[in-house]
C-alpha cells in the first residue's frame, strides 16, 4: 500500500498540467508595413509611423509563438494617440505564464531642443518649429557658430558649429529616418522679455499632484475638450464625490515637486479649468514647509460650463516670500454650498506664473 501511494504520487507529479517552459515573447508586432522594436527584457515596443499617420485606429499584426494569445488580440484596432505618454499595455498568455507590454506607436519625429548662442540660450517654440534668441546691442549677427542639441541620429543643415549669417532668419533643416523637418531662427538684438513660467502643462512639463482630500489625480489624463482654447492633448484630473467631497479637494505640488516663484518677478497665476458646476476655484500658496499661506479664490463662470476657462489669481501686492507650494482646489465652496454638489470629474491645465507687466 506504501508502494502503491509513493508511485501514485510520482505518476500525478509526472502528469501535472503546470506548465513554466511556455514562451511568451512576441515574436514581432507590425503596423501597417512599419516593424516595431520588441525589447523582451524591458517590456516595451516601439513603433515608428510615417509623419503625419493618423493614429487614432490603427491595427497591430502580432506574431506569437506556438499556443499563445495576446490580449488585445492581432488584428484589432487601437487608438494610439497617446501612447507616447501612456502606452497601450498587450498581455501575452502561454501555459502558466504571461507578460506585459507597454507599446507606443508614434510618428517620426526630429527637434531641436537646445539652441544656443555662447551663453544666451534660443526661446524654442516646438508648435510652430521657431527659435527666438536674443542678444546683447552691438552684437555681429553676421558670422555666429551656434551650439545645437536635435534628436539622435537626425543630420542637421547648417551643421551645429558651423559659422552663419543671422542678418535674416534662417531655415534649419533635420534629416531623419526618410522625413524633413524644418525651423526657422531668428535672432533679435535687445533685452529678452520674460515669459510665463510653465509649472504644469500635462505634456513636457508634467510634475506629478498629490491628491488632497483621498482623491487620486489621474495626469496625464486625455482632454476631453481639445476644441476649444485648450487644445493639448493632457491635464490633470480627478473625480470629486458629493458624498465625501467636503473640504480641500484637489491636488498639491510640494515636496519633490515644489516650485520656486518669486513675487517680486510674477504676480499672477494662470490655470486652465474645466468642470459642470459654476463656483469659485480656489488656489493655495505657500513657501516651504507649508509656510506663509494665501488663498486666491477665483469664479469659473456658469456662461460656460463644460468648457475650458482660463483663471487669472492675482497674488497678493503684498506678498514677499517665495511660493513654493501650488495647491489647486476646483471647486472652493462645500457641497450643498451655495447648491447641491453632484459627483463629478474636474480638470485643469496650464498652470503658470504670469511675469509683472
Amino acid at each position: 500500500m506504501i508502494f502503491g501511494g509513493i508511485f501514485t504520487a510520482c505518476k500525478d507529479d509526472t502528469n501535472s498540467p503546470l506548465d513554466l517552459e511556455a514562451d511568451v515573447n512576441i515574436l514581432s508586432f507590425k503596423v501597417g508595413n512599419v516593424d516595431g522594436v520588441v525589447n523582451n527584457e524591458n517590456g516595451t515596443i516601439t513603433v515608428l509611423v510615417p509623419s503625419g499617420t493618423d493614429l487614432s485606429a490603427m491595427t497591430p499584426v502580432i506574431a506569437l509563438p506556438a499556443n499563445a494569445k495576446v490580449s488585445p488580440a492581432s488584428g484589432v484596432a487601437q487608438n494610439f494617440t497617446f501612447s507616447a505618454n501612456t502606452p497601450i499595455e498587450y498581455q501575452v498568455f502561454n501555459g502558466n505564464l504571461y507578460n506585459t507590454y507597454r507599446v507606443t506607436v508614434k510618428e517620426i519625429k526630429a527637434q531641436i531642443a537646445s539652441f544656443r548662442i555662447g551663453n544666451k540660450n534660443g526661446i524654442i517654440n516646438q508648435n510652430d518649429n521657431s527659435v527666438l534668441l536674443y542678444l546683447p546691442v552691438g552684437t555681429d549677427v553676421t558670422e555666429l557658430s551656434p551650439v545645437i542639441e536635435y534628436t539622435e541620429g537626425a543630420a542637421i543643415s547648417p551643421a551645429t558649429g558651423s559659422y552663419v549669417d543671422f542678418t535674416l532668419p534662417v531655415t534649419y533643416t533635420l534629416d531623419y529616418k526618410g522625413e524633413t523637418f524644418t525651423y526657422t531662427v531668428t535672432v533679435i538684438l535687445g533685452d529678452e522679455p520674460k515669459l510665463p513660467l510653465v509649472i504644469y502643462n500635462g505634456e513636457d512639463i508634467s510634475p506629478q499632484w498629490d491628491g488632497l482630500g483621498g482623491n487620486t489625480i489621474n495626469s496625464p489624463f486625455a482632454n476631453p475638450k481639445t476644441s476649444g482654447i485648450n487644445n493639448t492633448p493632457f491635464c490633470a484630473s480627478f473625480i470629486r464625490d458629493a458624498n465625501t467631497g467636503e473640504g480641500w479637494h484637489g491636488g498639491a505640488l510640494w515636496n519633490s515637486n515644489k516650485v520656486t516663484i518669486d513675487p517680486a518677478e510674477y504676480d499672477r497665476i494662470s490655470v486652465m479649468v474645466l468642470k459642470d458646476v459654476a463656483g469659485d476655484v480656489q488656489l493655495e500658496i505657500q513657501s516651504d514647509g507649508e509656510a506663509n499661506k494665501d488663498w486666491l479664490r477665483v469664479w469659473y463662470s456658469g456662461d460656460h460650463l463644460g468648457e475650458w476657462q482660463e483663471l487669472i489669481f492675482p497674488i497678493p501686492a503684498g506678498r514677499t516670500a517665495v511660493i513654493n507650494n501650488i495647491l489647486v482646489m476646483p471647486h472652493e465652496h462645500p457641497n450643498g454650498e451655495p447648491v447641491a454638489f453632484p459627483t463629478q470629474r474636474m480638470y485643469w491645465d496650464e498652470l503658470k506664473a504670469l511675469p509683472k507687466e
